[in-house]
């Protein structure tokens, strides 16, 4: 949870997290469009969903191979945003590190004097 809540905090975050959200929802929509057939009984039609044994194993591999770029995708995303935080605390680091020594050489110059 913490990493959702980090990856949250940040704008390419929730971009990021909205991105997955509105992909995992059109592989749906598109699953269950693919998956019904309109039937025609007489006047009315009716819509009636494939059942799993009738329907050809490859027909499923366009949505295996979107699920894979996606999961792909945002691992990458995921890497890239990463690593910028890590560059960004870098310099806050080192930063800091001359920070201190500056502090520790005015304090030595300031008790040599004395």
């Amino acid at each position: 949870m913490p990493y959702i809540n980090m990856l949250a905090s940040t704008n390419w975050g929730r971009l990021a997290m909205v991105a997955m959200a509105l992909a995992a929802l059109s592989l749906l929509w598109a699953g269950n469009v693919l998956a019904s057939e309109v039937v025609d009984r007489g006047e009315a039609q009716v819509d009636v969903v494939a059942q799993e044994e009738d329907s050809d194993p490859e027909a499923n591999l366009p949505f295996l191979f979107a699920v894979y770029i996606i999961t792909w995708g945002g691992f990458f995303a995921y890497s890239f945003a990463m690593s910028r935080r890590q560059r960004e605390m870098q310099r806050e680091l080192d930063a800091l590190k001359a920070v201190i020594a500056e502090k520790e050489l005015q304090s030595g110059d300031g008790q040599a004097e004395l």
